[in-house]
């Protein structure tokens, strides 16, 4: 038996996010323990005084700019998170496809 792949990508693109939002939580916590504001740069190099939520392209694209820093933290930590938890359920697919027993 074997892993099916939606289940391996799934886990594969969860453990992403928390690779890439923890490196973002540390860049603003050590920024913020400097006392000053966090240097996150857009994709032309211009620095930002927030982040961005929103869906990114399409017509019904929606953004909001500039979401405070404070806001940014919890955030952050919420989807990190819920990627755990994304992970540890597919975790357990995974054992079921591999037809293992729960330990």
């Amino acid at each position: 038996m074997t892993i099916q792949l939606e289940t391996a990508i799934g886990i594969a693109k969860a453990y992403r996010e928390i690779e890439v939002a923890d490196k973002l939580l540390a860049d603003i916590n050590e920024t913020i323990s400097r006392r000053e504001p966090p240097d996150i740069r857009d994709a032309f190099g211009h620095r930002v005084g927030g982040l961005q939520l929103g869906v990114p392209s399409g017509h019904n694209g929606q953004r909001l700019f500039d979401v405070p820093w404070e806001l940014a933290r919890p955030i952050i930590e919420a989807h990190i998170a819920q990627r755990r938890s994304i992970i540890a359920a597919l975790s357990e697919k995974a054992r079921i496809e591999l037809g293992e027993a729960k330990p």
